[in-house]
């Protein structure tokens, strides 16, 4: 009995300990994501360690450096944004899961722009940051060749079509059309809905650019709605 005293004694303040080393090191990934959403593309160890209540020290403690921080704040982000990313089956109608996977695509692009942003200022060296853009890119193509795998197999050229349909769901277009364009989310949402339809319409023989009206009137709502709209 003694012998289970003396281990639970020593046991408690170990457990403490974790769980405070687990609660800094997520204040501090907290800390870096606030500071990238406020457009401080290059936050410092200094302005972590204020923003997260720590001391330098204690950033370099958890995070060998700032890369480390950077991948942990990357998978952070990414576990934020999987609840966003729903199955679409590729056996409902073509139209449907057009705009269904351009708004999922809308969705999460836009909660990823403040993280990646700053990830294409350190991606330059950056092995992690890398790897996680790739990581990233593969997703989204195993998500566009599930999603219009149909449409894939009629295709004449399937790779070009591929191509085409990854290319318009990528944060970099999405970026482009959001920051350079300057248009806001909605508007943004419809044009990818048109050149997503203005590639898929060629293969199945219909003009889907239509779809665009649709959606304008429908406020840029799931499929669920698309028929009170049509």
């Amino acid at each position: 009995m003694a012998k289970d005293d003396e281990a639970a004694s020593v046991a408690e303040p170990v457990d403490g300990r974790t769980a405070r080393a687990v609660r800094t090191r997520e204040a501090i990934v907290d800390a870096t994501i606030a500071l990238l959403a406020e457009n401080d593309l290059r936050p410092s160890a200094p302005r972590i360690a204020e923003r997260a209540g720590v001391s330098v020290r204690s950033v370099f403690q958890h995070f060998d450096d700032l890369e480390t921080l950077y991948t942990a704040v990357g998978a952070r982000v990414r576990d934020q944004v999987l609840p966003l990313i729903l199955h679409i089956d590729p056996a409902r109608p073509l139209e449907e899961r057009i705009v269904d996977f351009v708004h999922q695509r809308a969705q999460v692009n836009e909660a990823l722009t403040p993280t990646l942003r700053a990830a294409v200022v350190h991606a330059p060296g950056s092995r992690a940051i890398n790897d996680q853009f790739q990581t990233g890119h593969d997703f989204v193509g195993t998500q566009v060749a599930q999603v219009f795998g149909p449409e894939l197999e009629l295709a004449g050229d399937r790779q070009v079509v591929f191509d085409a349909l990854l290319t318009i769901a990528s944060w970099s277009v999405w970026n482009s059309v959001r920051s350079l364009n300057r248009r806001s989310e909605a508007e943004a949402e419809r044009l990818l809905v048109h050149m997503t339809a203005s590639t898929l319409g060629p293969v199945v023989g219909r003009d889907l650019t239509g779809l665009v009206d649709v959606v304008e009137q429908a406020g840029s709502v799931p499929s669920a709605d698309l028929s009170e709209a049509t």
